[in-house]
């Protein structure tokens, strides 16, 4: 099933919103749009005037000892500033689920799904969205190569 068409439908939700914050959980960025999050566990970049601020990836560069003392943290702790704070003014997703959410205070996040159909192993989660406290509002889960949108919990 083709699922660009209602999970664009879906993402406008934050169109008009402000990032209000920027967490991480190892190599997971977790967006909170006011009221929406946006938890992201494939490629994830955050983009500035044509500069690459942090990817996902960062976290592989670590000094081995502490979960924090990664690029990815040291990255986003030193543009926090910069990328926290813009309101949402467009969102796109691809025919292969990636995202592309434009800020107007110059911040692209770009999420690419990082995995094709597996060989040894099942599909992996590569971004949810969903509405922070609210059962009532559909939960979706995209994988490598399918789409859950619970809409009953």
């Amino acid at each position: 099933m083709d699922y660009q068409d209602k999970l664009n439908e879906h993402l406008q939700a934050i169109v008009g919103k402000q990032l209000d914050a920027l967490n991480m959980a190892c190599e997971m960025m977790m967006f909170s749009f006011e009221k929406y999050a946006l938890h992201a566990q494939c490629l994830t970049r955050i983009i500035c005037e044509n500069d690459i601020l942090v990817t996902t990836l960062d976290y592989q560069s670590w000094d081995g000892e502490a979960e924090e003392n990664n690029d990815e943290w040291y990255f986003v702790e030193q543009n926090r500033d910069k990328i926290v704070g813009g309101t949402v003014t467009s969102v796109n997703v691809n025919a292969l689920h990636d995202v592309v959410i434009i800020l107007d205070n110059g911040i692209r996040i770009e999420l690419f799904i990082k995995n094709g159909y597996h060989h040894f192993d099942d599909e992996n989660e590569q971004w949810v969205f969903f509405k922070h406290h609210d059962h009532s509002y559909p939960f979706i889960t995209v994988y490598n190569k399918s789409v859950d949108i619970a809409v009953d919990w």
